[in-house]
């Protein structure tokens, strides 16, 4: 199997300019002055940008949301701005932002769509919302406000549609309950319910809340091998039937369907998955 079918260049650009802007003094200066004018960070703080930006991103994780909403305020009251100052912090806020966009890129894509193009729509999208962010008035839950911008202006772009909490879902539960409650896990799995749809992999009338677990990310995942050619339709259709809380096809139906016998039906799934297993490391490295 080819292993180059990935194309995830717009990405890997990214990655590289970044490194290539940690190296350079001067920014990392710059960043670490911002941070230490708004008491984020005292002396101790590293030097170097990428080291502080993972100092900051191991705070978020954990001291939660307050002081996330703290760094990333100081930069987003910069990028809105003009200048290389402006764009140093919009680049920074990019960065924390990207593997967020990937994971966003992966739920949107559709069968026969290219990843890169979409994620290049992705990318853009993340630059136009951090750089007109409207930091003054929206300082509280900040990451997960620009990754809700996000998916509007990305599914807009899409010409896919969501509605963020205007309708109940059906069903009960406690995860179905927190879906319903959050707007932007409400949006994500409403639009891979919309891409699984398209690719055959979501049956007709059957609850969009089944996709927010577990389920959802086994979707997800053959919605992206079949975009990339990594498993035909009928192969991804197969994985897909097959592998459900409820509702599962089985092997004995299958034959039945495709006029073969239960032992084909389950060589074939086998070498689908064994398709799928080889090509989920390069699923999991862009995410």
């Amino acid at each position: 199997m080819n292993t180059a079918y990935v194309d995830t260049h717009v990405v890997d650009r990214l990655n590289a300019e970044w490194r290539w802007l940690c190296d350079r003094p001067v920014p990392a200066a710059q960043v670490r002055a911002w941070m230490l004018q708004a008491a984020v960070v005292d002396e101790r703080a590293p030097h170097h940008l990428d080291d502080l930006h993972e100092h900051l991103q191991r705070r978020s994780r954990a001291e939660g949301r307050r002081f996330s909403d703290t760094w990333l305020t100081v930069l987003l009251e910069r990028a809105v701005g003009e200048g290389e100052q402006a764009q140093l912090a919009a680049r920074v806020v990019v960065q924390a932002m990207l593997p967020g966009a990937v994971r966003m890129t992966r739920r949107c894509l559709r069968a026969g769509e290219e990843f890169a193009e979409v994620a290049q729509l992705v990318i853009a999208a993340l630059y136009q919302v951090v750089r007109c962010f409207p930091i003054g008035r929206r300082r509280r839950q900040v990451a997960r406000n620009l990754r809700l911008e996000l998916w509007h202006v990305v599914s807009r772009e899409l010409g896919r549609e969501f509605a963020p909490g205007g309708e109940e879902l059906p069903g009960e539960g406690e995860l179905v309950q927190d879906v319903v409650a959050d707007p932007l896990a409400w949006a994500e799995v409403v639009l891979l319910a919309d891409a699984a749809q398209a690719a055959g992999l979501h049956r007709a009338g059957e609850p969009v809340e089944v996709l927010a677990g577990a389920r959802g990310e086994l979707v997800e995942l053959l919605v992206w091998a079949l975009a990339q050619k990594v498993l035909t339709q009928d192969a991804a259709a197969a994985i897909a039937d097959h592998y459900r809380e409820a509702g599962a096809v089985t092997d004995v139906s299958a034959a039945r369907a495709a006029g073969v016998s239960e032992a084909a039906i389950r060589q074939k799934r086998r070498r689908a998955v064994a398709r799928l297993r080889t090509a989920v490391p390069l699923w999991a490295a862009a995410a």
